[in-house]
């Protein structure tokens, strides 16, 4: 299956979309669509796009329904591919926070998130991934999270998973570990903020601190600045709960306080679209 989508936010915060089942976009909010799966999947061989354009001054939070569950196509067909591209012209702000995204047994999912940011704007993306439903190994997985800011590279960040893998899931690897947890905050207004040292359930902020570290049961995670304006938390662990509260933690200190808050997030659709729980 082959399927795309576009929205558009023009000067004035007019939002216009189209898109193409299993992309389906429902707005809920002045400043907020939500992604709704219109069928189950992605499966192997599935091809799917979206792209986000945001004029000059304008704002866009852009959530999923529920969690994203990648499974096993036909024999033969392939691995799935979600290609997301975001274009932000000057002082624009885009918050991309997706629920996560479950690889199960034998699927292959290629992801890429392609940021365009002209000077002065901002983006906040979460991005997680957890391999296998409850009781599974989980398939395989390759992302790519890239961001420019005024022409110039910011970021190039590629994530490998493969839950069969044992190379990938060794020392050298995720170390046995399921879930992996991003937060980019990128541009002239999350790149300006304070430094936070963030915790599984609390979150300090002090001027001038390093990139925080830190460590609690079931997870693992590290703050990484950017050359350019911007920060990269990375978290690998197996309890959902603390990478949700790492993740939210570092959120809340993004200095995006001109941006609306994202409205709760809309029920699940059905039980296969929810996280399972970590063995």
């Amino acid at each position: 299956m082959r399927a795309a989508g576009e929205l558009t936010v023009l000067a004035g915060q007019r939002i216009s979309w189209r898109a193409e089942p299993p992309v389906v976009l429902r707005r809920t909010g002045p400043s907020q669509l939500h992604l709704v799966q219109a069928a189950g999947g992605p499966l192997g061989g599935d091809q799917l796009r979206l792209r986000l354009r945001l004029a000059a001054g304008t704002e866009l939070t852009l959530a999923t329904a529920a969690a994203t569950v990648a499974q096993p196509g036909r024999p033969g067909a392939g691995p799935a591919s979600w290609t997301v591209t975001a274009e932000l012209a000057e002082g624009a702000r885009l918050r991309w926070l997706p629920e996560p995204t479950v690889v199960c047994d034998g699927a292959e999912l290629h992801a890429s998130l392609r940021l365009t940011m002209a000077d002065g704007a901002s983006a906040l993306v979460r991005e997680q991934v957890q391999l296998g439903r409850h009781g599974q190994r989980g398939g395989r997985y390759r992302g790519l999270l890239a961001a420019d800011y005024a022409g110039t590279p910011l970021v190039r960040h590629s994530t490998v998973l493969d839950g069969a893998d044992p190379g990938l899931t060794g020392p050298g690897g995720t170390g046995g570990q399921r879930l992996v947890g991003t937060l980019l905050g990128a541009g002239a207004v999350v790149g300006a903020g304070a430094g936070a040292v963030v915790g599984a359930g609390a979150v300090e902020a002090r001027e001038g601190a390093p990139a925080p570290v830190g460590e609690c049961a079931g997870l693992r995670w590290a703050r990484h600045e950017l050359a350019g304006p911007g920060w990269l938390v990375v978290a690998l662990g197996t309890d959902p709960v603390a990478l949700s509260q790492v993740l939210s933690g570092a959120m809340s200190m993004a200095s995006m306080a001109s941006m609306a808050e994202p409205h709760p997030t809309i029920a699940a659709g059905s039980d296969s679209n929810t996280v399972p729980a970590i063995a």
